[in-house]
């Protein structure tokens, strides 16, 4: 009997451990991801700093190059879906302009080239990010064609394979997509905007549904798994508001309504940005008081709460006031 029952132990033990392999996220495997978003990142032109959740234990991850060359900058960034790279655009301007994929080692190791991307006038590139299935997916801006176009694009981590994932329609602008590579919010570049949500079908984004309450957005967000968008805009001129809307049930609830510091008195609204952590958890809202890049008064402000509203806490990055924040 007691060898029955080793031998039901063994292969209920077995079943187990299949069972949480299958469940096992590889972000080249059409998993979701592993690694909880637990650590902030800040692009600095050239530079790509890092703190804790806290603000804390403030570092330097890179250097692309030497703050003296102003010629050189980082656009968008993003970290992998395992959590132990960054991928980034390292843009140059000047007489010689290019754009390429560079990703690095979270410790700052392993400077790589990934691409260079085809570059003419009006061609810009943003948002990019790691899709579940390992590819990197990012906008491509060509403000140079007659109408101008837009397109979502995705690539290898080897720089192999680019290729057009959908076409985006006129009018909008800030497209992010979920992991999966399908559901995506945008937002309209009308004078009011208002931001969007749905899904890509067989390259094509459809007519995606407007929500409602986002008029006169300043950011949206849409989470890894495409179920949330959290979004900003300006409640008087002393508040940003925060809400959450529900993709499936396209319920939007008032998340927090968070004061801007006594000493901010007219808010540079592109600095704000917005991001998930902790999966999609926690939400961590960042802006600056702009003192004309990095003068001795300016700063970065974070505020970091649960996504119910609860548990505020700040914390202030002094004189840095052009640093943008960046968690996934």
């Amino acid at each position: 009997m007691r060898f029955i029952n080793i031998c039901y132990l063994v292969i209920f033990l077995g079943i187990l451990s299949v069972a949480c392999s299958k469940n096992s996220s590889d972000p080249n495997n059409g998993g979701t991801g592993t690694v909880a978003n637990n650590v902030v990142y800040y692009i600095d032109s050239a530079n790509i700093h890092t703190t804790d959740i806290n603000g804390a234990n403030a570092k330097l991850v890179v250097a692309v190059t030497p703050p003296s060359n102003l010629n050189s900058y980082i656009g968008d960034a993003c970290v992998a879906s395992d959590g132990n790279k960054l991928y980034f655009f390292h843009i140059t301007s000047g007489s010689n302009p290019s754009t390429k994929i560079v990703s690095v080692n979270k410790d700052g190791s392993g400077l790589t080239t990934i691409a260079t991307l085809a570059v003419s006038t009006g061609v810009n590139y943003k948002n990019i990010k790691q899709l579940s299935n390992g590819k990197l997916a990012f906008i491509k801006n060509n403000f140079g064609s007659n109408p101008f176009t837009t397109s979502i694009e995705v690539i290898n981590t080897d720089g192999s394979g680019q290729e057009k994932l959908a076409t985006v329609p006129l009018g909008f602008s800030n497209h992010q997509v979920a992991n999966d590579g399908k559901r995506f919010v945008l937002t309209s570049s009308a004078a009011i905007p208002l931001a969007y949500s749905g899904t890509i079908v067989n390259g094509n984004m459809g007519d995606p549904k407007s929500i409602v309450n986002s008029r006169n957005v300043l950011y949206t967000k849409i989470s890894s798994d495409g179920t949330k968008v959290v979004y900003a805009k300006m409640n008087g001129t002393n508040k940003i508001d925060l809400f959450s809307y529900n993709t499936a049930t396209e319920a939007e609830v008032l998340v927090k309504s968070v004061s801007l510091p006594t000493d901010i008195t007219s808010l540079s609204t592109w600095t704000v940005r917005i991001n998930w952590m902790e999966g999609s958890s926690k939400i961590l809202l960042s802006f600056a008081k702009d003192s004309n890049f990095g003068t001795v008064d300016g700063y970065l402000n974070c505020v970091l709460i649960n996504a119910d509203g609860s548990g505020e806490k700040t914390w202030k990055i002094n004189s840095q006031d052009d640093w943008l924040a960046f968690t996934e």
